[in-house]
């Protein structure tokens, strides 16, 4: 019997959903690799903006 394929529920534009498949199917979160990439370069820049507001360094390596 052929595995069933779990994928992203991110909705992209005109809500149609992402047909990527997800990193964890048996997780909290269903998201793809690109999803994921985007929420965590989302938080890192509201990371930086909040340490740029109180004047404190960065915790994480810059590229």
């Amino acid at each position: 019997m052929a595995e069933r394929i779990v994928t992203c529920r991110v909705l992209k534009s005109f809500d149609t959903q992402c047909t990527a498949e997800a990193i964890d199917p048996d997780g909290e979160v269903l998201i793809c690799v690109r999803h994921a990439a985007k929420v965590m370069r989302t938080v890192q820049a509201a990371e930086a903006a909040l340490n740029r507001a109180f004047d404190r360094p960065s915790r994480h390596r810059s590229n």
